[in-house]
């Protein structure tokens, strides 16, 4: 029987893909509109292995609520145990239990997944046709016409000697990097991305991490094999993936300056991985069954949905960098969108105001996927220059982790992405949390360089500590997606940054317990840090100073009467502080029990969350904020090359 025998000549939707994003998309739509007619076509005739196994919580609910596949994930793919880094030295020496780790306890309360891929597209499309989604395997799209406003595309089809034309009202491309959109018109550009590659592949036979170590490190953490298990170097990460079929994704995520030749070859992708002492014992007697490799990762687009009646999805969109896993979450924004509009659109009998909507809305929808990526990028570009250092990059895991429970999660389980009303309203807090991402991530660049040059870099790798971040986001993790908390929200977002900030100048001026201490967080406020965002060595006086200042006056409430409290270097490292009565009224019995009291104070700790708030600070610094910052270049490092051969160019003065 001929594969077009069956096919109308016109749909409401054609989707040309039949991967992830294409699958899940006809799923959901079909969910919203049981009338609705759909083609989904997918050249391969079969599924294979792909990268983007690993979701994280905003996928998850994706899957879960939008897509109703609760059952089924559970029966079928793994449950994820969170991000985990390990920390190595510079010649890849130590042993998994060596390591210093930055990684999760036990499952998070809101679910993600290690994806199966070539199970998951396989059982979506059988799930698909169920639903009466018709699923054509092996047929190839082969050209293309996108008509303007409300007339029908056409798509021409392929198999074997046979070919057909179809009509389609909406117009999906989801055909991965091959972006068979782009024959109509070119989306995608790699300006502004990061210049990643990447290589992979699965192996089987891989040791069991969680059998491996003394009991001790074992109690530690709770199922470290359902991770997405980092191993950290210079400018580059090697991931380890389970997956349900007893196979383990492997692959390398590197910046390709950092690389004279990239190892994307079979034989030096292996090389690469047996020069790790730990990642050589996991595979230890494993078997590499596929490989894959991609030069270059990351692209961008302006548009991914149109007036027009057509859009793009998944890879065929764009695609950033799978270091936080956020594919996953980019497929959930676009998919949610391309819903919403191809429903609205076919449910409206007056075309011209289904037109109109069209005109207005997706320009919005289109900016709202455009920052979302900018700000995932800014997250990911603050991490890789300091990714191999375990004193910087763990307490920014940490960071991240939470800003993207506080932010990202929160917004989009309580459908704040596709409320364009809410989105452009809190337009103002995107642009000051993006300032602060940028000057956060100059900080990093510089303590990184002061911490090379005074050998303190990888000083904490091999102490073998374990740090799960969990107290960041106790607070608010079962709360996300509650509405009406956006004040409070926004208080938490800023004491999380002016927390990590200070952890990155305890680093930088080696003043260990900095950002904990009570009496230094009722100090340096966030005006302070805006103040001083490139806070340096030469800045220590001006800091101690401050620090001085506060602990006098609350010690000074403590006495009831004016007492001095000197703060200096040597006190971060041997709790020594100088107490002086400026009344000189006190005895020495009294000043004794005053010096007391003083350490007591200076060696209590608090959590951010007890901060000063500094909301309308903040509400102030983000509305100061141009637009234009949503455009940044994201890699401060290359923004601050730019910056410094401006200043050296000449300048010619106006005559």
């Amino acid at each position: 029987m001929n594969a077009f025998d069956q096919i109308q000549k016109e749909y409401d939707v054609v989707i040309i893909g039949g991967g992830w994003a294409g699958l899940t998309l006809a799923r959901q739509i079909r969910r919203g509109g049981q009338d609705v007619s759909i083609l989904v076509v997918e050249a391969s005739d079969s599924f294979r292995a792909k990268v983007g196994e690993a979701t994280v919580e905003m996928t998850g609910h994706y899957f879960m609520k939008q897509l109703g596949l609760v059952n089924y994930l559970y029966r079928n793919h793994l449950p994820k145990n969170g991000l985990r880094f390990f920390f190595d030295k510079p010649d890849h020496s130590l042993s998994l239990t060596e390591m210093s780790e930055h990684g999760t306890t036990s499952i998070p309360p809101h679910p993600a997944f290690q994806l199966d891929r070539a199970r998951l597209e396989a059982d979506l499309v059988e799930m698909n046709r169920e639903d009466d989604i018709q699923v054509l395997m092996g047929v190839k799209a082969k050209g293309l016409s996108i008509e303007s406003d409300d007339n029908r595309h056409s798509v021409q089809l392929s198999v074997a000697d046979c070919n057909t034309e179809i009509a389609a009202r909406w117009l999906v491309d989801c055909s991965g990097r091959n972006r068979f959109a782009k024959k109509h018109k070119k989306l995608t550009r790699q300006e502004n991305v990061p210049e990643h590659f990447s290589s992979w592949g699965r192996f089987k036979n891989i040791r069991d991490i969680d059998s491996m170590g003394d009991e001790s490190w074992r109690k530690r953490a709770f199922g470290r094999f359902l991770s997405t298990n980092h191993f950290s170097g210079d400018g580059y990460w090697v991931w380890f993936i389970p997956l349900s079929g007893g196979y383990t994704s492997v692959g390398i995520v590197g910046e390709k300056d950092k690389f004279e030749k990239p190892p994307t070859k079979r034989e030096s992708f292996l090389e690469f991985l047996m020069n790790y002492q730990a990642i050589s014992e996991l595979l230890d007697g494993a078997e590499l069954v596929d490989f894959e490799a991609w030069g270059q990762l990351a692209y961008r687009a302006d548009e991914f949905i149109f007036p027009d009646r057509w859009a793009t999805s998944g890879f065929a969109s764009m695609f950033l960098d799978p270091l936080f896993s956020g594919g996953g979450d980019m497929i959930a924004l676009f998919n949610d969108h391309i819903c919403k509009y191809i429903l609205m659109d076919l449910a409206e009998p007056d075309r011209d105001k289904a037109q109109n909507i069209l005109n207005q809305e997706l320009a919005i929808a289109n900016q709202t996927v455009k920052e979302f990526y900018q700000g995932l990028y800014a997250h990911v570009a603050n991490v890789y220059p300091v990714i191999d250092s375990a004193e910087l990059c763990s307490p920014l895991l940490a960071y991240n982790t939470a800003a993207y429970f506080l932010e990202i999660a929160w917004d989009y389980m309580s459908g704040s992405y596709l409320d364009q009303e809410y989105w452009q309203r809190k337009s103002y807090l995107r642009r000051g949390y993006m300032a602060l991402e940028l000057i956060l991530q100059r900080q990093l660049i510089d303590t990184a360089k002061v911490l090379k040059s005074e050998d303190r870099y990888y000083r904490r790798n091999d102490e073998g500590f374990f740090e799960s971040g969990a107290d960041h986001y106790k607070y608010f993790v079962y709360l996300m997606g509650t509405a009406g908390r956006d004040g409070w929200r926004i208080d938490l977002r800023v004491k999380l940054w002016v927390e990590i900030f200070l952890k990155v100048i305890e680093a930088k001026l080696d003043f260990p317990g900095l950002a904990n201490k009570m009496v230094v967080q009722q100090s340096i406020l966030l005006p302070d840090l805006l103040g001083r965002p490139n806070l340096s060595t030469a800045d220590k006086g001006w800091l101690l100073e401050k620090i001085s200042e506060k602990f006098s006056e609350i010690l000074s409430d403590e006495a009831e009467r004016p007492v001095q409290v000197r703060v200096t270097e040597d006190s971060f490292h041997t709790e020594a502080l100088e107490i002086k009565d400026s009344s000189g009224e006190l005895t020495i019995d009294e000043l004794d029990k005053l010096a007391k009291k003083a350490k007591s104070l200076w060696s209590q700790n608090q959590e951010y969350i007890a901060m000063p708030g500094m909301v309308p600070v903040f509400l102030a610094f983000a509305r100061s904020q141009p637009d234009s910052i949503m455009d940044s270049v994201i890699d401060q490092r290359k923004a601050m090359g730019m910056d410094q051969q401006a200043s050296e160019s000449p300048v010619v003065e106006a005559v």
